[in-house]
């Protein structure tokens, strides 16, 4: 079994290999999907992320990455993470999708798949919300999502990006809260098998 990780709009960054070598415990690979294909951003803040990953990437492109990075895993049973607008784009790329070899994915904080409510995926899906969104009501997404079967929500006491370390709105606690609750959910679903 494989956890692949759909990283947000920093990409890959020493956090996110860190987060990696966590989970290398309780899987034996774990592959990183960032958008900018592995190279190592120095981004000073989230606005400059954000305008670099609209202008080299964006979440059709990316969403078409993560098709590719799933299709290529196709003989292999996989559980998904993805956080922010890789979440957004593994929603995206889960929709109409019926694979049994993927067995779950847990996206934080996918702002984006509020435009893409008719997308119907058909793997267990574990959306796990911030407290509050600037943009839009979550508890109003929420109950419009779980009227997908394979979907279900969570809404933390925490913001936007909780779970990383270059993001204004990390929380330290909540970091180790949902890395303990991955650890879990992720043994759980090999004990399955």
């Amino acid at each position: 079994m494989k956890i692949l990780l759909a990283t947000d709009i920093f990409g890959y960054t020493n956090a996110i290999e860190t987060f990696k070598h966590r989970f290398e415990s309780v899987c034996e690979e774990v592959h990183i999907l960032d958008p900018y294909d592995a190279t190592c951003m120095d981004f000073h803040d989230e606005t400059e992320a954000y305008a670099t990953f609209t202008q080299t990437c964006g979440l059709e492109n990316y969403a078409k990455m993560c098709q590719k990075t799933l299709d290529a895993f196709c003989d292999e049973e996989v559980i998904i993470i993805g956080f922010s607008m890789g979440a957004s784009a593994i929603w995206k790329a889960l929709d109409g999708r019926k694979d049994a070899k993927i067995k779950g994915f847990f996206g934080f904080y996918a702002s984006q798949i509020r435009y893409f409510l008719d997308a119907n995926p058909h793997v267990p899906c574990t959306l796990i919300f911030p407290n509050s969104e600037k943009h839009f009501d979550v508890d109003a997404l929420i109950k419009e999502l779980v009227k997908h079967e394979t979907v279900t929500c969570l809404k933390t006491a925490y913001l936007h990006g909780f779970m990383n370390p270059l993001s204004l709105h990390y929380d330290a606690k909540g970091y180790v809260e949902y890395c303990q609750f991955l650890e879990e959910a992720i043994r759980a679903m090999r004990l399955e098998n």
